[in-house]
C-alpha cells in the first residue's frame, strides 16, 4: 500500500464526521548488523578479496551479462538508437538474464544462482511474455534484488573484476572492458544458434516459450565455460587484470587451498589466520598474510559483541521487570566464572593468545544454538580477551570510531587492565554491546524516516526508570560470522583452472 501523504491525512480528518477503524500498524524488525560493526569487516575483506562478495560463485553469469549489454548496444547501433538510452538497454539486458535464470533453473534441480525464489511463480509456466504492465513489475522488483546484476549480487564483481565500466555520458548504461571482449565472442560462438530469436535480436514485446528455453540451457550452463572465459576470469583473479591487494590476497588463499591436507574451506581459513604453524607464507604475500589475520580477528570481535547483545537480550527477556547494568555485570561474571574484583588482567591474561580465533568461534556458534545458551557468557569473556590479544597497533585509512575498531577496543581495555574486571565487563556490556547498539539503531530509523525508506524497528532495548527493558515483538537476536569470500574466491578459482577441481571443497 502506498504511503499517504500529509495532506491527504489532514484532509481525511477534516471530512471525517466521527471516530473510524485504522489498519493495524505493520513495523518490521530487523537484527542485521544490529552494533554497526560489519562494514568494517567488509573494508578488511577489501584488502584481501576486493571485487568479490559471497554469492557471485560463478564465471558464466560475468560473461552472460556482459554479452548482454554488448548485444544490446550492437543493436542499438545497428538500429539507429543513442547507445545512452538506458531504459531500452536496460529491459533488453533484464530480459536476457531472466531467459538465462529461468532456463537454468528449469534445466538443473540443483543450482546456486541468485533469484530462484523470485522467480518461483515462473518454473512451471509454458512461456513469458516480456511486454506489458506483469513484465515490467516483475524486472523493477528484481532489479535491485534478485537479478545476476544486482548490487548484492553479480552486479559490483561486473565492474571491479574487468567486465564491464560505466558510459561516460549515462552511468547506468554499462560497456564491456575491451579485454573481456575474446571472452564474449567465444561465449556468443556457443550460442549462435539462438541470436536470430527475437528475444536477442530486436528491442521490444517478445514471447519465450519453456521449450525454447530449455533446448537453450545446455550451452550456457554455468559449468560449460569456454577456455577464453577461463582465462579472462584468472586474470581478473590473480592475473594482470587483477588489482595489487585482490592478486596478492588470492595468490595465498589459492597457495592454502592447493594444499591436499588443507581439504575444506575452513583449513584454509585457519591457514590464512594464522593457525596452521606448517603453513608456511610464500616471499611476497607478508603483508596478504598479516590483512587476512587481521580480518579473521576483526570478525571474532563482530562477532563477539553482537553475541553479547544477544546474551544481555536474552536476560531482560527473561526478567520479571527492568535490570540496571551492575545486574547484567553480575549475570555475567557469574556464568562466565571471572572473579569481578579481581584485576581485569587476570581475566584478560587466562586465555591463551595461541588460541585459534575459529575455536572461539566455534565456541559462540555451538552456545547460540542451544535453547539455553548455556556456556554463551564464557564463550563470549574468552573470545572477547583473545581479540584483545591481538589489537593491531596501527589503524586503517577506513577506521571508524563509531564502528567500534578492535584497536579502539583493544586500548580501552587496557586502560582498564588493573582495575577490577567488574568495571571492564561493564564497559563492554554498556559501551560495546547496548552504546553501539542504540546508536546504530536510531541513526539508522532516523535516516529511514527523513529519506522516506522502510519502517523499519530496529532498536531492541530502551531504558526505563528501573533499568534497561527489551522491546516486546523482536525475535531473539542470533548472530552468525560474516561470510568472508574465501568460498567465493575458491570456487571462481576452480571454474577458471587456477585450482584444481575438488580442492578445499
Amino acid at each position: 500500500m502506498a504511503k499517504r501523504t500529509m495532506a491527504e491525512i489532514l484532509s481525511e480528518a477534516s471530512a471525517a464526521d466521527g471516530p473510524s477503524f485504522v489498519d493495524d500498524t505493520q513495523i518490521a524488525h530487523s537484527s542485521v548488523d544490529p552494533c554497526g560493526l560489519r562494514q568494517t569487516n567488509f573494508d578488511l575483506m577489501n584488502l584481501v578479496a576486493d571485487g568479490l562478495n559471497n554469492v557471485a560463485r560463478h564465471v558464466r553469469p560475468f560473461s552472460f551479462v556482459s554479452w548482454a549489454w554488448r548485444r544490446a548496444l550492437r543493436l542499438a547501433k545497428a538500429e539507429g538508437r543513442p547507445d545512452t538510452d538506458a531504459t531500452v538497454l536496460e529491459d533488453f539486458v533484464a530480459r536476457c538474464e531472466v531467459i538465462f535464470a529461468w532456463s537454468v533453473f528449469i534445466s538443473a534441480t540443483q543450482t546456486d544462482l541468485p533469484g530462484r525464489q523470485a522467480m518461483g511463480q515462473l518454473l512451471g509456466a509454458q512461456k513469458i511474455d516480456f511486454y506489458g504492465a506483469t513484465w515490467k513489475a516483475f524486472r523493477e522488483g528484481r532489479a535491485d534484488s534478485t537479478s545476476l546484476s544486482a548490487a548484492v549480487n553479480y552486479g559490483p564483481g561486473l565492474k571491479a573484476l574487468g567486465w564491464l565500466a560505466r558510459n561516460d555520458v549515462n552511468a547506468k548504461v554499462l560497456v564491456p572492458q575491451t579485454d573481456a571482449n575474446a571472452a564474449l565472442d567465444a561465449f556468443e560462438a556457443r550460442i549462435a544458434d539462438r541470436l536470430s530469436h527475437p528475444a536477442f535480436s530486436s528491442f521490444g514485446p517478445v514471447t519465450v516459450t519453456r521449450e525454447e528455453a530449455l533446448a537453450w540451457a545446455q550451452a550456457w550452463m554455468p559449468d560449460e565455460l569456454t577456455e577464453q572465459e577461463r582465462r579472462h576470469a584468472a586474470r581478473t583473479l590473480t592475473g594482470d587484470l587483477a588489482t595489487a591487494t585482490r592478486a596478492e590476497g588470492i595468490k595465498l588463499l589459492l597457495h592454502a587451498a592447493a594444499r591436499p591436507e588443507l581439504a575444506s574451506t575452513g583449513a584454509v581459513r585457519s591457514a590464512l589466520a594464522g593457525e596452521d604453524p606448517s603453513f608456511e607464507v610464500p616471499e611476497g604475500l607478508k603483508t596478504a598474510a598479516a590483512r587476512w589475520r587481521r580480518l579473521q580477528y576483526r570478525q571474532l570481535f563482530r562477532y563477539s559483541v553482537e553475541s553479547l547483545l544477544a546474551w544481555t537480550l536474552d536476560r531482560l527477556a527473561q526478567a520479571d521487570g527492568p535490570l540496571g547494568t551492575s545486574a547484567l555485570v553480575s549475570a555475567f561474571l557469574a556464568e562466565a566464572a571471572i572473579d569481578g574484583v579481581g584485576p581485569a588482567s587476570d581475566w584478560l591474561d587466562g586465555t591463551n593468545p595461541a588460541t585459534p580465533p575459529s575455536s572461539a568461534t566455534m565456541a559462540i556458534a555451538d552456545a547460540l544454538r542451544s535453547q539455553s545458551r548455556q556456556g554463551l557468557a564464557t564463550a563470549i569473556a574468552q573470545a572477547l580477551a583473545l581479540c584483545i590479544a591481538h589489537t593491531p597497533e596501527d589503524p586503517e585509512t577506513f577506521d571508524r570510531e563509531d564502528r567500534l575498531p578492535l584497536r579502539r577496543a583493544g586500548r580501552e581495555a587496557n586502560a582498564r587492565r588493573q582495575g577490577e574486571a567488574r568495571e571492564l565487563i561493564r564497559h563492554a556490556i554498556e559501551t560495546w554491546a547496548i552504546a553501539q547498539h542504540v546508536y546504530w539503531a536510531v541513526g539508522r530509523g532516523l535516516q529511514d524516516a527523513r529519506g522516506g525508506g522502510k519502517t523499519i524497528l530496529r532498536l531492541k532495548l530502551v531504558m526505563e526508570e528501573g533499568g534497561w527493558t527489551a522491546l516486546p515483538g523482536r525475535s531473539r537476536l542470533s548472530p552468525s560470522p560474516t561470510p568472508d569470500r574465501i568460498e567465493t574466491a575458491i570456487s571462481l578459482a576452480t571454474e577458471c583452472g587456477l585450482l584444481p577441481e575438488g580442492a578445499a571443497a
